[in-house]
C-alpha cells in the first residue's frame, strides 16, 4: 500500500469518528432536538432520553412504567428543569418532532397525520413572561406549572 493510500485511509478513520450522529428518542428512536430534549429518571434510577416532554408523558401514563421525574429543556435559555415547574405551550406551530419524520408510506404517497404521539407539540419554559411570548408569536395555549395532563382519549 502506498503512503498516500494508508495516509488517505488514516484521515478517513480519524473524520469518521467524529461524524455526530443524533440523539434518539429511548421511547419512540426518533431525534432529539435541544430545544424540547427531556430526561426521565425511571424508579430503577436509569436516566433516559426522550425527544419531547409529550413522549415522556405517554411513556410515564402506561401501565407498569415507573418514573421518578421528568426533566425538560427550558426552550427560551437551554437548561433543565423539573417538568412539574414548567410552564408548558402546547399545540403551537413549532412541531420540532415532526421536522423529519416522514409523511409517506414505502410507495412514496404522501399521507396525512391522524396521530402522532408528540402532537400537539408541547415545549416548556421556566419563565412565563417568555412562554407568554412566545405563545404570542406562534400560538398554543399555555399550561401553568404543574396543571398539564395528557387526555385520556389520546391513543397509546
Amino acid at each position: 500500500m502506498s503512503l498516500r493510500a494508508l495516509c488517505l485511509a488514516a484521515v478517513v478513520l480519524v473524520l469518521s469518528g467524529c461524524v455526530r450522529h443524533p440523539e434518539s428518542c429511548w421511547v419512540c428512536q426518533r431525534d432529539v432536538h435541544a430545544s424540547v430534549r427531556t430526561t426521565l429518571t425511571l424508579a430503577s434510577g436509569k436516566q433516559v432520553v426522550a425527544c419531547c416532554p409529550r413522549c415522556a408523558l405517554h411513556y410515564q401514563e402506561d401501565p407498569g412504567n415507573a418514573v421518578r421525574e421528568i426533566r425538560v429543556t427550558d426552550h427560551a435559555g437551554g437548561g433543565s428543569l423539573p417538568m412539574a415547574g414548567a410552564f408548558l405551550i402546547e399545540g403551537s406551530d413549532e412541531t420540532p418532532c415532526m421536522l423529519h419524520h416522514p409523511v409517506s408510506d414505502e410507495s412514496r404517497t404522501p399521507m396525512q397525520v391522524c396521530y402522532d404521539r408528540c402532537m400537539p407539540s408541547l415545549i416548556a419554559f421556566k419563565d412565563e413572561g417568555a412562554a407568554r411570548a412566545f405563545a404570542a408569536d406562534h400560538g398554543g395555549t399555555v399550561h401553568r406549572p404543574g396543571t398539564f395532563v395528557l387526555p385520556r382519549s389520546a391513543p397509546p
